[in-house]
């Protein structure tokens, strides 16, 4: 398993090709070489070489308890998204309701909707307060 892949396995097959497969997610790649299944990986799950998510941060884009919001997301939520190559993005905030964009491994994850509802949301609910965050809303491509 590569560093910068992470909750990915990768495996070799009976037919002696390269398989990397990301756990959480589901998602496999199969390739004529390690090196080609981890980068297939990479590209799957939207990283570079260096392993960062080529997803650009929002919180420029907004000011105030939005932006701080969107700081939390992309720090300390999103570095307890990593351990399964995932990262969490605000793309709205209005009303006391964030619109976030799950992407990289939590990008079609089964176990996505649980992470949002119930991991992120009281994650900002308890950083926050309920009356600031009231609810969240999955953003989606």
């Amino acid at each position: 398993m590569s560093i910068d892949l992470q909750s990915v396995v990768i495996s070799k097959t009976a037919e002696g090709r390269w398989l990397a497969h990301h756990v959480p997610s589901g998602r496999k790649i199969e390739a004529d070489s390690m090196e080609l299944a981890q980068e297939g990986m990479r590209d799957a799950l939207g990283l570079n070489v260096e392993g960062k998510f080529e997803e650009p941060v929002t919180s420029s884009r907004f000011s105030g308890v939005a932006q701080s919001i969107a700081l939390f997301l992309e720090g300390p939520v999103s570095e307890a998204l990593a351990f399964h190559s995932g990262f969490a993005r605000l793309d709205a905030y209005e009303a006391g309701v964030a619109h976030i964009r799950l992407g990289g491994g939590c990008q079609g994850c089964p176990s996505s909707q649980i992470t949002l509802f119930n991991g992120v949301r009281s994650q900002l609910q308890n950083r926050f307060g309920e009356d600031v965050i009231m609810d969240v809303v999955p953003s989606l491509d």
